[in-house]
């Protein structure tokens, strides 16, 4: 089943005043290219949660975006009190030692080391990894989901494309019979109008020979047999469980060669539009191939 590189998912948990959301989202992209957006606490484990986006994606350029928050107004950083009052005894000492120059005012506490400290509590978050990673999980399951779906879009466009390249094929192994016919007969009539006047008749052997070797130059066989094998290859690429789009590139690419190599044989008007229908149903997918993860 083909995914596309395309999707977007969503996880959130709320409680005991804390709020983390969690986001993926991918757009288009040759090679698979990650990165993120994460609060300051959770860098150090930044690869760590990556890792749960590397081994589940293949290809796409993927953003994992991660905000956490609590919904109590309390600042984020605490007065030590008791540190505090430790300086303030020992300036009061001092003060004792040195007299009325020993005043220092309570403000100019506050300048000193260790007063201020990180309040402890849900916002540290770094110790709830396993909380985090679940999020990622359950994100991934949706951004899936609607990869997924986007890609059954896809598929049937493929397919669409693909039915009416092998109506355009079938067309053209029944018109190349013909074509060769109708070359004899042209080319019968124009010789034999040429060597009238000069009472030559026309050799049954030269005439076939020139024929086989039109025949030959504008057979188109193989060419159509190897585009039907290709269009097979996409029919088995969509059911496997691998990553398709690499594989599909590869295909649509070798289809275009075969087309062109068509195009260069055939000497029929008719034929060579069916032709070019072929190479415009073969850019189509090729357009969505490239959506294809």
């Amino acid at each position: 089943m083909l995914k596309s590189m395309t999707g977007f998912g969503r996880a959130e948990y709320k409680e005991n005043k804390l709020h983390i959301e969690v986001e993926v989202r991918s757009v288009n992209n040759k090679y698979l290219k990650i990165t993120s957006s994460l609060p300051d606490t959770l860098l150090p484990f930044q690869e760590q949660l990556e890792r749960h986006l590397k081994d589940k994606i293949h290809r796409g350029s993927v953003h994992l975006e991660i905000k956490c928050h609590t919904s109590t107004e309390a600042p984020a950083y605490r007065l030590n009190l008791e540190t505090l009052k430790g300086y303030y005894r020992s300036l009061q000492e001092l003060k004792k030692e040195l007299g009325p120059e020993g005043e220092v005012p309570l403000a100019a506490l506050f300048s000193l080391p260790g007063l201020c400290e990180k309040r402890e509590g849900p916002e540290d978050i770094e110790v709830k990894l396993p909380l985090l990673e679940s999020l990622i999980n359950s994100a991934l399951e949706k951004f899936q989901e609607t990869r997924t779906q986007e890609g059954k879009t896809i598929e049937e466009e493929i397919f669409r494309c693909k039915r009416q390249i092998e109506r355009l094929l079938t067309r053209l192994a029944k018109k190349a019979p013909q074509v060769v016919k109708n070359y004899k007969e042209r080319l019968h009539k124009r010789v034999s109008q040429l060597l009238e006047s000069s009472g030559i008749e026309l050799a049954g052997s030269d005439l076939a020979r020139e024929v086989a070797f039109f025949a030959e130059r504008s057979d188109i066989t193989e060419e159509v047999a190897r585009l039907k094998s290709h269009l097979q290859q996409i029919d088995e690429t969509t059911k496997a469980e691998a990553p398709a789009g690499r594989r599909m590139e590869f295909i649509t690419q070798e289809m275009f060669r075969e087309a062109n190599t068509t195009g260069s044989k055939v000497g029929d008007g008719e034929m060579l539009r069916d032709v070019i229908d072929i190479k415009m149903e073969i850019e189509k997918i090729k357009e969505q191939v490239l959506n294809v993860e």
